[in-house]
């Protein structure tokens, strides 16, 4: 059965560096998404993204791939929506915080 996914890449205190959700056909993990989201995450470094949690800035990170409650992204992308928004205004409050 159709999975939504997400995959992520976690630091020992499970805060989330990087992610991304993505349709699975079978609702199995699709491995090549793993090595898509390190690369991902390289890219962002190389133009200047911090290469550490933004939280506890811990350099090690495992990368895990879960199945999520949805089963197409058409019913995942509003609650993947509002928990981004989520995310970006947690984000800029520790940003203020440091300044």
């Amino acid at each position: 059965m159709s999975r939504v996914r997400i995959v992520q890449m976690l630091c020992p205190e499970r805060h989330c560096i990087v992610g991304n959700a993505y349709q699975s056909p079978d609702g199995e993990p699709i491995e090549e998404m793993r090595s898509r989201l390190l690369e991902f995450f390289r890219g962002l470094c190389a133009h200047g993204a911090e290469d550490r949690c933004g939280i506890c800035h811990s350099r090690k990170y495992t990368i895990e791939d879960a199945p999520t409650r949805f089963q197409t992204m058409d019913e995942a992308i509003p609650y993947l929506a509002d928990n981004a928004a989520q995310q970006k205004a947690t984000c800029e409050f520790f940003r203020a915080a440091r300044n």
